[in-house]
């Protein structure tokens, strides 16, 4: 019997059920599944799996790819995508966190024996030192990595990252709350997490993005920020931003 545990994300039920079945094959018996992005950070938050098998295609609000993005600000952990497209887009988008491997579908028993033979092997001979390494500090592709330039008139104002309250939607435009002015814009909210910094910003519900370092408290439904504003917590975003913040609970 092989102690490692490892996770399943994987929406399909008779999908993720093969995968357990081959990995139970190979001895493995610490194995848990998860059906969507907050479930599996659930799972990690109380396991914290030795690796991951993730299909890319997730229903919910964050597709496999965003929730490795997650997964990674949480725990160092190796990720092996499970996943039918090999559209060169989404491989490129994947590349971003690093996966230990790709196994495309329809698999069978000897791609997986051979990638988890292979990624747990690389992760227990490892460098000593390597494991519960700190998290590398966020790299950003500008220049200029504390602040981002908006348009307004006929000039790009900066504006630093700690000045930002939240981005609110409101159709094809989006509102841009900070500490000076605000800013509103023709973009989508898609295009605002993009642009912004995820280990700074992220999405709470389907219309607003929030400063993490903006949040007084929060409860499971709603926010309140430190100028004094409210926003909702969408239910399906909940443990997405319970994952990001540092937070003590009762045993």
């Amino acid at each position: 019997m092989k102690e490692e545990r490892i996770l399943i994300v994987e929406d399909d039920p008779s999908i993720a059920e093969n995968i357990e079945e081959i990995l139970e094959l190979l001895d493995y018996t610490n194995i848990d599944i998860a059906n969507s992005a907050n479930q599996a950070i659930k799972v990690i938050k109380k396991y914290r799996p030795d690796l991951i098998f993730m299909d890319i295609k997730l229903k919910g609000d964050k597709d496999g790819i965003e929730l490795g993005e997650i997964i990674k600000q949480m725990i160092d952990v190796p990720i092996v995508y499970v996943t039918s497209y090999s559209d060169p887009t989404i491989i490129e988008r994947a590349k971003r966190i690093h996966p230990a491997g790709f196994i495309v579908k329809p698999f069978n028993t000897n791609d997986i024996h051979a990638m988890v033979e292979i990624v747990l092997y690389n992760k227990r001979t490892r460098p000593a030192g390597s494991d519960g390494a700190p998290a590398k500090p966020f790299e950003s592709p500008y220049l200029v990595n504390d602040a981002v330039y908006i348009k307004a008139d006929n000039a790009f104002e900066r504006v630093n990252y700690d000045d930002i309250y939240y981005v609110e939607a409101n159709g094809n435009m989006v509102t841009i709350f900070t500490k000076n002015r605000n800013y509103t814009i023709r973009k989508s909210m898609k295009d605002m997490e993009e642009k912004l910094p995820s280990h700074l910003f992220l999405r709470v519900q389907k219309s607003f993005i929030v400063q993490l370092g903006q949040i007084d408290n929060f409860s499971t439904k709603e926010i309140n920020l430190r100028n004094g504003a409210t926003v909702q917590v969408g239910r399906q975003y909940y443990n997405s931003f319970l994952a990001k913040l540092n937070t003590i609970t009762e045993s």
